[in-house]
């Protein structure tokens, strides 16, 4: 046997050995490559996390009171009653005795 045989078979048994081990490429539905790419986009999370923040204000909107109508009571009295500030009372006319 030649040099360029034993070399020819060498190279015939590692490439057989090679064909065993080597994987054929997976291939990917459309749904796998969007969820792969949604989930590698840096730009998109931070889309994403805009938009939930913009929910979250939408919801908390209506339980927070509105700032340009309001009604409060304090203060109502607008000078003093026998000398005494007294915000919130109210006397009649007449003293009771």
């Amino acid at each position: 046997m030649t040099a360029g045989a034993r070399w020819f078979y060498l190279g015939i048994l590692i490439t057989s050995c090679l064909i065993k081990t080597a994987r054929a490429q997976q291939s990917f539905t459309w749904q796998q490559i969007k969820d792969k790419f949604e989930a590698a986009n840096p730009t998109l999370k931070a889309v994403q996390l805009n938009i939930d923040e913009s929910r979250a204000a939408e919801i908390t909107a209506y339980l927070r009171p509105n700032p340009d109508f309001s009604l409060s009571g304090d203060g109502l009295q607008l000078g003093p009653n026998q000398g005494i500030w007294r915000p919130l009372s109210v006397r009649s006319g007449s003293a009771a005795g």
